[in-house]
């Protein structure tokens, strides 16, 4: 009887031990990202077609021929414009912009209230210590249809027939000017028409990014606010939120042939606007797919961006190494 009372005593106590183990709450995770939705796909009606008007379209093809190089003997600049695939009005425009060297990424975006326009801006800049600038201000853009113009504009080379001997007069160009462009434009029933160059300018590329200068040219009422940018307390709701997106939708390019001192720069961006919604793409810099200096300093740059973040320092101090620390975050922010 003693032995059984014994053994009762005994399940009754891991009975007890086991019923705390179920009920006691799970420890907190230390980084929790928020999950970015992919936004619904509308199915919407093909616009009446919309081609710039004839002065419109004078003004950018100039702006192209003006800097266009001739590749061939007798050769020319062709530009047309084919529908732009939006509807009559614009709601809003997404500006990117930076080069290569000098340290900057900014980040535009223009919302339309009546004839004018909400012009918020987010302009990184690198130094000892990283900050991002905010610029706001409500500007007119009286050249918006040149923007679309730019934005659809088709550039191509036509040489006429070969000479007898069958031989053209060939030549090219090329520059150190390796610079980011991206110009995006909703209309007012959703549809988005989106267009970006990073490289450099040569001739082999012109055709990509020319009409985009144009464009962007008829977009300095916009990007002319950065003189007037400061340097805020804390990044607001909207600057996270605005950041966020703008860095989600850069991640399939990451890898890209010429992207990298942009991802390096949205990454050191992540560390003064970054939120919970970036930390998945963060991640992905944690593993090196190249063991160079621009993916070994993106991914010390997101260890710092996800200890801000969380408020949760993986390296601890420096007790641990980058590899550690990346490790730590990978099995913590994965579900």
């Amino acid at each position: 009887m003693r032995a059984l009372a014994v053994v009762s005593c005994l399940l009754g106590l891991y009975s007890s031990a086991a019923a705390e183990r179920e009920s006691a709450p799970a420890p907190a995770k230390k980084c929790v990202p928020v999950p970015v939705a992919a936004a619904a796909a509308k199915k919407l009606k093909a616009p009446k077609c919309h081609k710039p008007a004839a002065k419109v379209q004078k003004v950018v093809r100039d702006a192209v021929v003006k800097d266009f190089h001739v590749t061939k003997t007798g050769g020319r600049a062709d530009v047309s414009f084919p529908c732009d695939g939006l509807g009559p009005k614009i709601r809003e425009i997404t500006v990117e912009g930076g080069g290569g060297h000098g340290g900057s990424l900014n980040l535009w975006i223009a919302q339309r209230v009546g004839t004018d326009w909400d012009v918020h801006g987010l302009l990184y800049r690198e130094g000892k210590t990283a900050k991002v600038l905010t610029a706001t201000g409500k500007v007119a853009l009286p050249d918006l249809e040149a923007v679309r113009a730019g934005v659809s504009a088709k550039i191509k080379e036509v040489a006429p027939p070969p000479p007898k001997n069958g031989m053209y007069g060939i030549s090219g160009s090329s520059s150190s000017r390796d610079f980011h462009i991206l110009i995006r434009l909703v209309d007012d029933d959703g549809r988005v028409v989106e267009k970006q160059y990073t490289g450099y300018a040569s001739s082999s590329d012109q055709n990509d990014y020319l009409g985009l200068e144009a464009a962007l040219a008829a977009l300095a009422p916009m990007t002319d606010l950065a003189d007037k940018a400061t340097e805020q307390p804390a990044p607001s709701d909207d600057d996270r939120a605005f950041f966020a997106r703008q860095f989600n939708a850069a991640i399939p390019r990451f890898e890209d042939d010429f992207y990298w001192w942009v991802m390096e720069r949205f990454v050191g961006m992540a560390r003064v606007v970054g939120s919970p919604a970036v930390i998945d793409g963060l991640l992905t810099r944690l593993t090196l797919v190249k063991n160079d200096r621009s993916h070994t300093d993106a991914r010390t740059d997101a260890l710092e961006a996800l200890a801000k973040i969380t408020g949760w320092d993986a390296r601890e101090g420096g007790k641990k190494t980058d590899e550690q620390a990346a490790a730590s975050y990978r099995a913590e922010c994965r579900p």
